[in-house]
């Protein structure tokens, strides 16, 4: 009930709302991942307990998100005008959300702005090597190279989707093989960044060691699965 009455919505079009990022409504609005999450939440509530009260918001915010999907495919941070920036790991929390919905309810929409948001996804936020890029548009100079948020939720994702983007599943491969060789410290630990010269190796448990242990977990949970 939290997620449903504790987060305000405001109306963008016939079909679609934005919620406020926090119970404070004067607080930011427009976040396209926070409402990609909430559609998540709301959806899975409304099929876990047969309501269609949860249903009904989560589908104005699913609309929300795909309305605001760019012709390119991608999704800015925020619809507000002012934090258009296209980043990689909230990418990836948006087209997360929306094959989770895709998996539960058979939504078209959503088939459709996954099919093109991972074809953005795939070629303009991966370098050459096929390893993460931070940003496809970024918002300001950065001294890093890499992040490790990125890496895991690169991982959390292509996992989700396995076998069904075949460039996806290659860059999969690039991400766990760097993770294993280039990023593990020798205490088992995860580097944080590749930062313009050397590297942060400060391991910080919500960035993002315990996400890419998630990510990993999840990675070999599947394959043990697909295996039996």
């Amino acid at each position: 009930m939290h997620g449903l009455e504790d987060y305000r919505d405001f109306e963008t079009s016939t079909n679609a709302s934005t919620c406020s990022y926090t119970p404070d409504p004067q607080q930011s609005v427009g976040v396209v991942n926070a409402n990609a999450y909430r559609a998540f939440l709301l959806m899975q509530a409304a099929e876990d307990f047969s309501d269609d009260r949860f249903r009904k918001v989560a589908e104005r915010n699913l609309n929300f998100v795909l309305e605001c999907q760019n012709p390119d495919g991608s999704w800015y941070y925020a619809n507000d005008g002012k934090r258009l920036f296209i980043d990689h790991f909230h990418t990836c929390f948006v087209l997360k959300a929306l094959v989770k919905i895709e998996q539960m309810t058979g939504h078209r929409g959503c088939t459709a702005a996954i099919e093109r948001g991972v074809n953005y996804y795939v070629e303009n936020l991966f370098d050459q090597d096929g390893l993460p890029k931070p940003f496809s548009r970024a918002p300001r100079l950065i001294v890093y190279r890499r992040e490790l948020y990125d890496y895991a939720e690169c991982i959390n994702l292509a996992t989700l989707l396995r076998g069904r983007f075949p460039k996806l599943d290659d860059h999969l491969s690039s991400v766990v093989d760097d993770i294993l060789n280039v990023w593990q410290n020798g205490n088992g630990s995860f580097r944080s960044r590749r930062l313009l010269l050397g590297w942060d190796s400060v391991p910080m448990h919500r960035w993002a060691q315990s996400q890419l242990f998630r990510g990993l977990c999840l990675l070999l949970s599947r394959e043990s699965n697909n295996r039996n």
